[in-house]
């Protein structure tokens, strides 16, 4: 039925455009010395444009109630009632004006249109009506950002709660790791330098044994290529290309293990926040689990281009940077099951939480996607009781 009623509409677009190329090649046969259009054309345009405009308004109308059940839920976040109200203040003021200004051009098209008997008031410039509106638009907006500023700073700034949730959700073309804290409630440190088997690189000094050798490994082999590769080069076999880059990630691998080796050094000096990782959680799955009615504090890494993790239903969405660490915290309150029943209500479609990529980041960035589960404290509790330690793990 959609279909056919766009076909209609489409075809009827089509007929119209056909009718007044067909009314130019009949005008263009005209006397040159006559008046090009009619006062009854200028009438009949002027009328037709009034019910463009109001046909048109009425259309936005429909498509605002009518497509409302498309647009996310109510918040299942604490935070997430304050950005809505701060979303829902923009809006109206946005359709405001939108409505105000555009009531004004199709009635302005209409009342004014050319009429032979009516001369034009010349009216180029008054300070009064300058002052009017560039102070008006400017003092909205200054009020429109402060309020917006201080519902981020509201967000951004929370206590952390003692019993919080701390996890770490890691971002690479095209997949979500997620690495949740132990028992001691700290994130052990990181490093790009171990990533390999160890997927989100977490800093033991057991990881960094291992990844030395990994590295050891890398290197006596890409020696070996390089050697012969260089007898293919010698016999003109190969343009040298794949040679340089066989030197390049020599000098890559030989750097990562400086870098290890350095933080070896520091281990030595002070361990704590190296072996704070011995207990962290890496979760190696397309689900994580969150407890309702607790303060979750997400930090985030990237290991290669820049992702937006966005969390809708939360209202929450942070970039994930190669090299820095980005971090939000926010309070689910509804679980999965809760949400499904209150949308039903809200007469809106909930398929379940999901974490998202909300930056273009490559070819498979539409399918950069972690399911999220809500549950009960003690469902959570018995869930991650039954993951296993990053140190039992990774030996």
């Amino acid at each position: 039925m959609e279909l056919l009623i766009l076909l209609t509409v489409l075809l009827t677009v089509i007929a119209v455009a056909k009718v007044l190329r067909a009314k130019e090649l009949v005008d263009s046969f005209k006397d040159p010395e006559s008046d090009p259009i009619s006062p009854a054309e200028i009438k009949t345009n002027a009328f037709g444009m009034l019910v463009w405009g109001i046909s048109f308004l009425a259309l936005v109308v429909w498509m605002l109630v009518e497509w409302n059940k498309y647009l996310l839920p109510t918040s299942a976040s604490a935070h997430g009632q304050d950005t809505d109200m701060l979303m829902n203040v923009t809006w109206y003021l946005i359709f405001a004006v939108f409505f105000l200004t555009h009531i004004f051009l199709f009635w302005f098209s209409f009342k004014y249109r050319h009429d032979a008997s009516r001369k034009a008031f010349w009216f180029p410039h008054d300070n009064r009506l300058e002052m009017l509106w560039t102070i008006v638009p400017a003092s909205v907006l200054i009020l429109l950002i402060t309020y917006g500023m201080s519902t981020w700073h509201d967000v951004m700034n929370q206590d952390e709660a003692e019993d919080a949730v701390r996890l770490e959700i890691v971002s690479e073309q095209f997949r979500w790791t997620a690495r949740y804290a132990g028992d001691d409630k700290v994130l052990g440190e990181a490093s790009f330098a171990l990533y390999g088997k160890n997927s989100v690189g977490v800093a033991t000094k057991v990881a960094m044994e291992n990844r030395i050798v990994e590295c050891e490994k890398t290197i006596e082999n890409l020696i070996k290529d390089s050697l012969a590769t260089a007898a293919l080069v010698e016999e003109e076999w190969n343009k040298g290309e794949k040679l340089s880059d066989i030197k390049q990630s020599l000098r890559n691998y030989r750097a990562n293990i400086n870098r290890i080796n350095r933080l070896l050094a520091d281990y030595e000096v002070d361990a704590t926040k190296y072996t704070a990782g011995a207990d962290d959680l890496v979760i190696n799955s397309d689900s994580i689990y969150l407890p309702k009615g607790r303060q979750v504090i997400m930090q985030f890494r990237s290991k290669d281009v820049i992702h937006s993790a966005y969390l809708p239903h939360f209202r929450v969405q942070m970039n994930t940077v190669p090299g820095m660490k980005t971090s939000f915290s926010f309070t689910p309150i509804y679980t999965n099951e809760e949400m499904h029943n209150a949308t039903d209500e809200e007469g809106k479609f909930f398929t379940g939480y999901i974490l998202l990529c909300n930056k273009i980041c490559g070819t498979s960035h539409y399918n950069m996607k972690l399911n999220v589960r809500v549950v009960e404290p003690d469902v959570y509790d018995k869930w991650i009781a039954g993951q296993t330690k990053f140190a039992e793990a990774y030996k």
